[in-house]
């Protein structure tokens, strides 16, 4: 297939495509690869080739500051995402995994070294921990059986994080950015987060877009939280 001819394909067919293509990435015998998960600095927008497909979308807005947008129905969050999980490859379980990033500690690494660690490297970069949670003890407190260590670390860019909620005040349920360190079966120790990158919307259609300040600023609070990982899983101090 040409690329002139994927360009005049009907939507169902690229998704389709796009499905197909991320199927491999979904395999589960691949051994771990624990490098780091961010684009380099040296990342560009990407320019879109003559006659890319043109989807429907909506028009420029101006929101004031702070301002929650209208509620969409329950009806329309369902035919949504309904639309989408029809081209989708992936199950729940990759689904939520697909929407994680995460960071295996190295052997010989205890996991209050792991907390260490990253305190000491967010507080390098400026990141304040606003809070830790030790769900685990809970656990343990109402079934009176021991349950692997299972903590969540808080780390906030505070004026990055006052930016964004003016922009888009619904972020405020996935602010500060919450670290969880956890033991599994194998004993084995990981560090995990939500992965999100505002680069993953430029390629969006859509003309409401984040200003090029905060669009530098949320990148840098991705990076951080990289490397506060990143210093966990290798016990740095």
């Amino acid at each position: 297939m040409t690329l002139k001819t994927l360009f005049a394909a009907p939507t169902a067919v690229i998704l389709i495509l796009c499905a197909w293509l991320a199927a491999p990435a979904l395999a589960q015998d691949e051994e771990f690869n624990n490098s780091v998960t961010y684009y380099s600095q040296e990342y560009k927008k990407p320019e879109l080739p003559t006659g890319w497909l043109k989807m429907p979308s909506a028009p420029k807005r101006d929101w004031p500051d702070n301002t929650v947008q209208p509620q969409i129905s329950a009806e329309a969050k369902m035919r949504a995402f309904q639309s989408m999980m029809m081209f989708n490859p992936m199950s729940l379980r990759q689904m939520i995994g697909m929407m994680v990033v995460k960071k295996k500690v190295k052997e010989g690494i205890s996991f209050d070294e792991v907390v260490e660690s990253m305190d000491l490297r967010a507080n390098v970069l400026n990141m304040k921990k606003v809070g830790h949670n030790t769900p685990y003890k809970i656990v343990e407190g109402i079934t009176g059986q021991p349950s692997s260590r299972h903590e969540i670390i808080s780390y906030c860019d505070v004026p990055t994080m006052r930016m964004i909620l003016d922009y888009v005040p619904e972020f405020a349920v996935f602010v500060p950015c919450r670290i969880a360190i956890l033991e599994d079966a194998n004993k084995d120790i990981w560090i995990m987060t939500m992965d999100w990158d505002v680069r993953w919307l430029d390629t969006s259609p859509n003309p409401n877009k984040i200003s090029e300040e905060l669009r530098g600023k949320a990148i840098e609070v991705r990076e951080s939280i990289e490397s506060i990982m990143e210093a966990g899983a290798n016990g740095d101090l």
